[in-house]
């Protein structure tokens, strides 16, 4: 089966109640970088696509945060937010 969605981050499989679907990215509080987001496809309509599908299939969704590049000072998450970090990995 093709992927719903064309990104790195996207994952979907079987599971025994169903299809998974769901961004990696958003589930593990990753920020992106414009640049990051720009090349993955990453826009605010895909994410909003991204998440009608997650809500869809998994009951809520969750996507990545956007943060301007470096030398700007447009920030399009949340000030003082550091990406999600889980103990042994």
């Amino acid at each position: 089966m093709k992927k719903m969605v064309d990104c790195p981050n996207w994952k979907e499989y079987h599971s025994l109640n169903g299809w998974v679907m769901f961004c990696s990215a958003g589930a593990y509080g990753k920020i992106l970088s414009a640049a990051e987001a720009a090349g993955c496809g990453c826009t605010a309509e895909q994410k909003s696509k991204c998440k009608k599908i997650m809500e869809n299939n998994v009951g809520f969704g969750l996507v990545p945060e956007t943060k301007a590049d470096p030398g700007t000072t447009e920030w399009a998450g949340k000030p003082g937010r550091e990406p999600a970090i889980l103990p042994g990995r």
